[in-house]
């Protein structure tokens, strides 16, 4: 396809402003230029994030508004450049940017954004992979380094990523996983794998009871304060990787001074405190990692897929709302009311 400057315009959910649902729009949206080492994609599903949620807030202050929001989406190629050679028109993709502009009805994107699906894989099961189970895959087996015989404890474990990683997690032998989650989700996340499901409020003392000895390996999606209490809850040679902030969202808007005087900062990382307790401490922003190593996220997506096929995993779908019908899926993820994934379809 040839580079193409005539203004094309297509259906996109349009973020106008950082606040709350009301800056959210579905409108017409000029289509981003088409390069030669670019893919033109007829999109079908988009995965709902956390991101979307912080990019709305204004807790990533570097992603300007007005901007289309939107970090993954699965549909098929319709068009692509000179210098793209491993995707065909007709192949499945799902796409991965973690800086936003998948939520359209078309979207132009860097083939090395695009993962090529195998045919066995449905569209449902691969829009779940790039954000939450590349994040899971990524802070169970690389940054968490998880061994057989580990007590872990993964907040928010009835999330997609919580979900994910408790499917990863359980491919190794003897894990206890160990994990926080409201009430009315205990039965379905045993189903999935956890051994024990704590009550978010007095999540600390239970799980000394759970695991007296401490825990493996944490994964906190928290943030903020509870770095403090992950570390406290860790075993000797104890990992915690932190992957999120989502203590920050708690309502419509964000409370923007207080959350950019506190954002991903913390007193109680001490180094003399982690050689004296033998602890490590990692964190993980998955986008990041995306832009400086692509080679590395590849691969690990081929891994995925591989586990998908050989039925070691199997993504959760909560519900599949309309396109129209983000900013319902929106609330349901700022809530925590749902249990693994939730999807916008368009087609």
């Amino acid at each position: 396809m040839n580079n193409n400057k005539q203004i094309e315009q297509v259906k996109s959910i349009v973020l106008e402003s950082y606040g709350g649902y009301d800056k959210i729009q579905i409108k017409q949206w000029t289509l981003d230029e088409f390069g030669s080492s670019d893919v033109r994609i007829k999109v079908q599903l988009c995965g709902v994030n956390f991101s979307d949620i912080y990019t709305r807030q204004g807790f990533l202050r570097e992603l300007k508004t007005p901007r289309v929001l939107g970090t993954e989406c699965y549909g098929t190629v319709e068009a692509f450049g000179k210098d793209v050679k491993h995707l065909q028109c007709g192949d499945h993709v799902v796409c991965y940017v973690w800086t936003g502009g998948l939520y359209r009805e078309t979207v132009i994107v860097p083939a090395n954004n695009c993962f090529l699906v195998p045919e066995s894989i449905s569209g449902q099961d691969a829009i779940a992979l790039p954000a939450n189970y590349l994040t899971a895959y990524l802070s169970i087996f690389t940054m968490g380094n998880i061994q057989p015989g580990d007590t872990v404890l993964i907040h928010s474990v009835g999330g997609g990523v919580g979900c994910a990683a408790t499917q990863l997690a359980k491919t190794i032998k003897d894990i206890t996983i160990v994990g926080t989650a409201s009430d009315s989700k205990h039965e379905k996340l045993k189903l999935n794998g956890v051994s024990h499901v704590l009550q978010h409020d007095n999540y600390v003392t239970q799980a000394k009871v759970v695991s007296p000895m401490g825990y493996d390996l944490i994964i906190d999606s928290i943030g903020g304060p509870n770095i403090k209490i992950s570390k406290t809850l860790l075993k000797p040679c104890g990992r915690l990787v932190i992957i999120g902030g989502s203590c920050y969202i708690n309502g419509d808007t964000l409370n923007v001074f207080r959350s950019l005087s506190l954002k991903w900062q913390t007193k109680n990382l001490v180094p003399e405190t982690m050689i004296e307790k033998n602890i490590s401490v990692s964190g993980l922003h998955l986008g990041l990692l995306f832009d400086s190593n692509p080679n590395k996220i590849h691969n690990i997506m081929d891994e995925l897929f591989k586990m998908l096929e050989d039925k070691l995993i199997k993504p959760i779908i909560y519900k599949i709302l309309l396109f129209d019908d983000v900013i319902e899926a929106q609330k349901i993820l700022a809530e925590r009311m749902n249990t693994g994934k939730i999807l916008l379809k368009l087609h």
